[in-house]
């Protein structure tokens, strides 16, 4: 659910044009009211486009479905999403 949340908003880049499959992973926390607190680029794609673009994606979430209280941990809870482009 989270994964199609953030791959909903994300605009996959058009430009590149290269035979290699990139993928660029976020990290995201997540606070136990659902809110965005805090995401960065935990691994990057190698390309700068595909990077920007994911970046842009995770701006434009700001809110989730509340995770279930047995995931909080210290208060929020942290997941990663792959981006795949290919």
């Amino acid at each position: 659910m989270i994964h199609d949340r953030f791959f909903g908003v994300w605009d996959q880049p058009t430009s590149i044009v290269d035979s290699a499959k990139f993928t660029a992973t976020l990290r995201i926390t997540i606070g136990s009211d659902g809110r965005i607190t805090d995401f960065r680029l935990l691994r990057s794609s190698g390309n700068v486009v595909m990077d920007d673009s994911v970046l842009a994606a995770a701006r434009r979430v700001l809110k989730v479905d509340a995770p279930p209280k047995s995931l909080i941990s210290g208060g929020s809870y942290t997941v990663n999403i792959n981006f795949e482009l290919d």
